[in-house]
Order: structure tokens, then sequence, then C-alpha cells
């Protein structure tokens, strides 16, 4: 029997090691803090190597590594590894998502109990040899009602968890049906009613341009006077200067922080007031969670070294090397169409996949449905979405899926159609590959061929004179630049769609302006 070589680079927790231990002939190093230079020189040796956060796996350390078959990262991101590389050499990038949820979620509630009761306050009172006990009156959390924004799997334990204390539970989340919230035992509600019910309110969201400070002046001036405000999840969700001119004012009446914009937060405007504590960024550090990141990347390798079992991957396992660079433009196409998709239409309740043409009989198509999947889910998902958990979590938000094949062309050789329903409307997008470049060729009943990349701005309007010129006119009046265009109308002529490429992103008072046009009737920005 071959033995397999296991390197561990920045340190696992005991209960992994001990897995790798006890497997048959499997033979685990954990050196102490290498540098790159250093893992470069031994990973050719290595079938598999572990990393948490300090090691970068490059595409460098990659083409020296010819034994190596995957790299596993104990924990979430995979910013540390180049998977692009890792992928054209059939290596898989696994994660260990949701190994840490528990710890986050009992943060928390930890940090709204600390809040609720100035804990933290109380104690630093009394190392000062002060016994303050008028000062620091509390509020109780039974029957006082708890905002969730977002209810993915750390917002549902804390919403259980709450719930058990017998507060009354909000939840809003615009990428879930409300049915979702009503099985947790929460009341789904649109998210300025949260803000207006809501005694605490928690944020469990993914930082992107939707999310990014959905706690601002705006939404903090419809919070109910004395809210108390908790976020463990991302820096960036909350305005931090609009939230201390909220904390000075009173409309705030205290704040709970893991987490910060910039870290460590040495200039924060926050740190000095009263009424706001900090921990530094501690939701997922628990000895659990470390020994359930640990595990879990441990149990993952063994199965898929010994017995071919794939878990929490990252990139395209299933693809053999053989076929991958013919599969390789028709997963990206997958993905973009499913991105498209997944920003044009929120929430989702209904998914369908068509591949036509020749070209799509012989390619395996599971992973593209799954790649279609992940592209549908992650502009929508604070945990990561990968290819082997992007249909669970399709099937844990209820939404319905069907996948098709025929050999039926309609003008290519090979085409991915994704149709999303939503609560009303309904849309289509086609694409294919064209000298190896992925296009779109339909969207809904417009016919054209534009790319599936960078800024785009997708613009249905009244098929009239004059609407090219108001569209170009004004995103000029706000600089921003077009760098392409792609358009097309209806047979009848009535309407028309234009997919508009831009340099640099449009602000939202452009869009507004479009549309606020009467022959407007529709108007997305996308990223793909």
């Amino acid at each position: 029997m071959t033995t397999l070589n296991i390197l561990v680079c920045d340190g696992l927790d005991e209960g992994g090691l001990e897995l790798f231990r006890a497997a048959p002939g499997v033979r685990v190093d954990v050196p102490d803090q290498l540098g790159a230079v250093e893992i470069k020189k031994i990973l050719p040796e290595y079938d598999a190597m572990i990393v948490r956060s300090r090691t970068k796996v490059n595409g460098d350390m990659i083409e020296n590594a010819p034994r190596l078959k995957v790299i596993g990262r104990a924990g979430t991101g995979v910013d540390n590894i180049e998977v692009e590389p890792a992928s054209a050499r059939g290596i898989l990038v696994m994660n260990t998502p949701g190994a840490n949820a528990m710890a986050a979620a009992e943060h928390t509630i930890a940090m709204m109990l600390s809040l609720a009761r100035h804990i933290p306050q109380a104690t630093q009172s009394m190392r000062q040899g002060l016994w303050e006990k008028k000062k620091f009156v509390g509020t109780e959390l039974y029957h006082q009602t708890l905002g969730v924004i977002g209810l993915g799997k750390i917002g549902a334990i804390v919403a259980d968890r709450a719930l058990a204390m017998k507060m009354e539970v909000l939840a809003f989340d615009p990428h879930i049906v409300p049915e979702m919230a009503a099985v947790i035992g929460a009341e789904y509600v649109p998210l300025d009613q949260l803000l207006a019910r809501s005694d605490f309110i928690t944020l469990h969201t993914p930082l992107n341009e939707e999310t990014r400070h959905v706690i601002g002046r705006e939404s903090l001036a419809k919070t109910k006077k004395g809210v108390r405000i908790i976020n463990c999840a991302r820096g960036g969700l909350i305005d931090e200067p609009a939230l201390r001119e909220a904390l000075v004012s009173g409309q705030v009446a205290g704040a709970a922080l893991d987490v910060f914009e910039k870290e460590p937060p040495a200039e924060n405007p926050l740190l000095g007031l009263e009424n706001v504590i900090f921990t530094p960024h501690l939701g997922a550090s628990s000895l659990q969670a470390q020994e359930n990141v640990s595990r879990a990347i441990a149990s993952q390798i063994l199965d898929y070294l010994q017995r071919g079992l794939i878990r929490n991957a990252v990139n395209f396992p299933s693809i053999s090397m053989k076929d991958y660079e013919r599969v390789r433009p028709y997963l990206v196409l997958a993905e973009r169409l499913g991105h498209l998709q997944g920003q044009l239409c929120s929430p989702v309740k209904k998914l369908e996949i068509t591949y036509s043409g020749p070209d799509m009989q012989d390619i395996p198509i599971q992973p593209l449905t799954q790649t279609v999947i992940k592209g549908l889910l992650d502009p929508v998902m604070a945990e990561k979405v990968n290819l082997i958990n992007a249909p669970l979590i399709l099937k844990q938000r209820q939404i319905e899926l069907t996948a098709s094949t025929t050999s039926e062309s309609k003008g290519y050789t090979g085409e991915i159609a994704v149709k999303v329903t939503g609560k009303k409307e309904v849309y289509s997008a086609a694409g294919t590959v064209i000298q190896g470049q992925v296009r779109l060729v339909r969207l809904n009943d417009y016919r054209l061929e534009a790319e599936l990349e960078g800024i785009n701005l997708i613009i249905q309007n009244l098929d009239k004179p004059g609407m090219i010129g108001f569209i170009g006119t004004t995103l000029g009046n706000f600089n921003v630049n077009i760098a392409n265009m792609h358009l097309s109308r209806t047979p009848e002529h009535d309407s028309a769609v234009a997919i508009v490429r831009l340099d640099n992103e449009a602000p939202n008072d452009a869009i507004e302006v479009l549309r606020a046009h009467p022959g407007i009737v529709f108007v997305k920005q996308v990223k793909l």
C-alpha cells in the first residue's frame, strides 16, 4: 500500500490529527511555521495539504507539487488559495463551511445578553473598586422583540435560541421565501417593519453592494428609539459614523460589535463610547469550533483520498482532466447564467435548466447543473456556496429544480438555457460558447449576442426614437462610460432591450433617473 502523505501547514486541533494518525497508510506531518519557500521545497512529497489563514497557496506552489491531490482549508474562506491553477491541475480544493456556525451564533447570543445587562461595563467598574448597582440596571430579553436580518444557517440558529428565551423573533431576508421563517417559528416581515418593531437587531448577511451599510442613517432613523444592535457577521454592514451619531443621540441604546470595517479598529469612532461593547472578531473562536473544523477537514480529506467521496469542494472535482479543457468554458457559462438570474430574480421559487445541441450530449451535466445553482445562490448567501453543497441549499430554500437535455439544436452546437420563476416574475436567459468565449444569446424573448462579464445595465424600454440617446446621455451625465451596448427588439417592434456594458459602476442616482423615464420599463445593474 502506498503511503498517503499529508502536510499540515498552520497547525490543527488534536482531534483532526488523531483521525489522520488512526487511518491506515497515512502519514501526517505538522512542521512549525514554515514559510512559502520551505513549503514549496517539501510539497512534492505530499498528496494533501491543509492550511488555515496564514499560509498562502499560489500557482507556483501548485506547479511544484506533482503528487498533490487535495488542498484543504480548515475554515470557510479560501481567499488564500489560488483555486484556478489548482483546478487546472485537477487538484481538489475543499473547505469546512458551517463547522463554526454554532460558535458564531452562540457568540451573538452572548453579546446580546452582555449588552442587555451591561456585563463588560460592570466588570470594568468593579475592577476600579466601585459598586455601581444603579448605574447598570439592565433589560430582560423575555418578551422583547429580536429582529434577525439574514436567515442563513447562523441567523436561523440565533432565531431558534432567541425563541427558546421567549423572545418574539422577526426575520428579514429578501432571498428566502417567507415560509422558511415560519418553519423556524419567526415572523417574516419587510425590513422597514423589522426596524420599527425590534428591541434588538442582529445582522447575519454576507457583505456585498446590496448589504453594505444596511444599517445606516436612513435605516437607523426608522428604528424604535432605544434599540440595541449586534453585529457578529461582517464589518461594513453598519455605517459606523452613523451608528455613533445614533448612540450619542439615544436613538440606539447600545451596540455589541465583533466585526469592523477596518480591523483592527485602531481609530474607530465607536471605541470611546460607554454604551458599546466589543470583541476582536471572536465569532468562530471556540474550542469546539476549532475541534469541529479540525475533524471536518481531516475526515473530508480521508474520505476523498481513500474512498473517492467528495464533500465541500469549491472547484470542479467530478470532471476528469481529459475533459476539463473542453468543459471549462461551459462551466464558466453555467455559473454566469446562474449569477445573472440570481441578481435578476429574488426570491426564486423554481429553476429550470435546459441543455441543447450535440455538444451537450457527451458533457457531464451534473457539474454544470451544480455550477448554475452555485451561480444563482452566490449573490444571496452569507455562507460560502460550493458545487457540492449548492443542491442541498437549493432544496433547503424550497426552490424547485428541473434539468433536461435535448439533442435539438437551437442554432448553436451547445446551449444552456436557465429559466427562473419568482413570486410573480419569470426570467429566462440562454447562452453558448463561441470560439471559447461565453455569450448571452437570448434574454426572455429577445435574441442578441452579448458578453457575459463585467458590470452591465439591463434595460427594457418601449421601442421609440430617442431611447438609446437618453440612456447614453444619462450615463454620461453621471460620468459612467459605456464600453459597449447590445440591442434587441421584439418582432412587433413594440419593446426593446439593451445590455449596456459599463467601465465603472453606475450610481443609484443614475439608475433612478433611467427608471423615471416613462419609456423605460425595467432597469437592473448586474455584475458578472
